[in-house]
């Protein structure tokens, strides 16, 4: 009996050990999800900052309000799309 006992105790044990590792393991896969999209969020944080700053530079747009920025672009949006597509 004592035999039987410790097969199930080791039995018990393993299955333990199985779900703390599965455990362990969703939570990295959800740290890796978590860091990449963060990783995502700033680098289009930083294009985004830079696209601005580029902006403002040619276009001379500091003092234009968000309307009269998006009238800009949307002027120059068709010709900007036509060109990139041609390359």
């Amino acid at each position: 009996m004592n035999l039987k006992s410790d097969n199930l105790a080791k039995s018990q044990e393993l299955k333990n050990q199985i779900a703390t590792l599965q455990h362990k393991k969703q939570q990295l896969q959800n740290e890796t999800q978590r860091r990449a999209s963060w990783e995502q969020r700033k680098a289009r944080t930083k294009r985004l900052i830079e696209t601005g700053a580029l902006a403002e530079k040619y276009f001379e747009m500091e003092d234009f309000t968000i309307e009269q920025r998006e009238k800009i672009f949307q002027t120059f949006s068709e010709f900007v799309k036509n060109k990139i597509h041609k390359r």
